[in-house]
């Protein structure tokens, strides 16, 4: 009896994070977006009708800044109800993680570095796993009674993180531990390529939306069928067959020059998110993404006819998203932030044209506006003010700027390629109404940095 050890606990250090404790900062609305993208390269642009922003709440929602500020914010509301959550949170890889873009004409390009984020953790594993819990609990608390969590890991971690999540849940809770194969490079001589990564599904309730996803059969079972092997009263379904847990038919982003690809490090496929959303949502469901990345989650919801909420700390993951969502034509939505991350996220240098007014027939006005010049806060030495517009990822318009919440009437960005063409500087928009304005443009450089400028008009 004296060699009986007692039983193991998984325990961290739960003063680790410092957030838990603090009181969440003030989260506000500061830009409400309806997307209406502006591609033409000519000097200016007629658009028909101005569009309308949403008076009331609008049911989109990014938060740019910690998300752990955020998930308290929704606890304490205690608002509708989220369906599903998918995560990707860092790997625990202890590593910085950067986005390489192409700038400038075809014959002339310039390769820029830009910081995505930072997966480093100041005491290892007892950190990270702090983060996680306290963020993942207060994800349980906002999830619906049918609601449900996929948490997205690979081999660094995702053993402490079932384990977890075994504790945030309670085992009767696992559904699923998906195991997404997938390929590419890989020149390792030391042990076999690591080529999956694992998706934990864990439900609220034994009570869970579930809606069972198909895959195409393969050519010998449609050759041979169901019959011969198990009687005539058994048919192939028109659907497939059922999926199973391991997902052999989708790919990572892997081609620099695929449309789908938008130079952002941890970038996950459509099809990979969409088949989540699928099979455990349901339309006009909410679903969260609080390590939003590069927007993927947001654009298949719209795609699929799901409602949203995504965060992330991280300006170019937030400006990657902005540029998804703006050029995929999304549905409205609204953009947070607290004071501290907006003031990060600000700076450049930016000068307006004068606004001209010019009255047309049936007693209607239009009003050119347009871009001066611009400077990022960060250069390089080789910046040629005549080539500032290389500098502009895209831009918005605010065409009655209250001083308070930015509205986004109309964006202008490249017709294709995203940094290398043109990209329209001046602007004429209709003007309904006869009244003085405060015309607002808001600038997105290669660099992540934002700026905006202010221009009032006079009727």
């Amino acid at each position: 009896m004296d060699n009986i050890k007692p039983p193991t606990y998984l325990q961290w250090d739960s003063d680790i994070d410092s957030n838990k404790e603090r009181t969440p900062r003030s989260v506000r609305e500061i830009e409400r977006v309806v997307v209406n993208p502006i591609r033409d390269i000519q000097w200016s642009f007629e658009q028909m009708a101005e569009p309308a922003i949403p008076v009331n709440a609008v049911y989109n929602r990014y938060h740019y800044g910690d998300n752990y500020e955020l998930l308290k914010v929704l606890c304490a509301e205690n608002s509708r109800r989220i369906d599903l959550i998918y995560i990707d949170p860092p790997y625990m890889t202890e590593l910085d993680y950067h986005s390489t873009i192409g700038v400038g004409s075809y014959s002339d390009v310039k390769h820029v570095s830009r910081e995505a984020f930072k997966d480093r953790w100041p005491r290892g594993l007892d950190s990270y796993l702090d983060m996680l819990y306290h963020r993942i609990g207060l994800m349980r608390q906002l999830l619906s009674k049918e609601g449900s969590i996929f948490v997205h890991v690979d081999w660094h971690v995702s053993h402490y993180v079932r384990v977890l999540l075994d504790e945030i849940f309670g085992r009767d809770n696992f559904v699923n531990e998906i195991v997404w194969c997938f390929s590419g490079g890989g020149n390792s001589r030391k042990h076999f390529h690591r080529k999956h990564d694992l998706i934990f599904w864990y439900a609220r309730n034994q009570d869970y939306i579930y809606n069972p996803q198909h895959r195409p059969y393969t050519s010998g079972t449609v050759q041979r069928g169901l019959t011969p092997v198990k009687g005539e009263r058994y048919k192939l379904h028109e659907d497939g067959a059922l999926m199973q847990d391991w997902w052999i038919d989708i790919n990572k982003v892997l081609s620099p020059t695929a449309r789908e690809n938008l130079k952002f490090p941890t970038q996950k496929p459509k099809e990979l998110i969409k088949r989540i959303i699928a099979s455990a949502s349901h339309p006009g469901s909410l679903v969260a993404d609080f390590f939003a990345g590069s927007g993927t989650t947001a654009e298949v919801c719209n795609e699929l006819g799901r409602n949203w909420i995504m965060c992330d700390n991280s300006r170019v993951a937030m400006q990657t998203t902005l540029y998804r969502l703006i050029n995929s034509s999304s549905a409205p939505f609204s953009i947070s932030a607290d004071k501290s991350y907006l003031e990060e996220s600000t700076s450049g240098h930016l000068i307006l044209k004068n606004p001209v007014v010019k009255k047309c027939d049936n007693n209607k006005y239009v009003i050119d506006i347009g871009i001066q010049t611009y400077r990022s806060q960060i250069i390089n030495k080789d910046f040629n003010p005549k080539n500032f517009a290389d500098y502009i990822e895209f831009w918005e318009v605010d065409l009655d700027y209250n001083g308070k919440v930015f509205n986004s009437h109309f964006q202008v960005i490249r017709d294709k390629r995203r940094f290398m063409e043109a990209i329209a500087l001046d602007l004429r928009l209709p003007m309904t109404t006869i009244k003085n304005y405060q015309i607002a443009i808001r600038v997105y450089d290669i660099f992540a940095h934002a700026a905006m400028a202010v221009a009032p008009v006079n009727m």
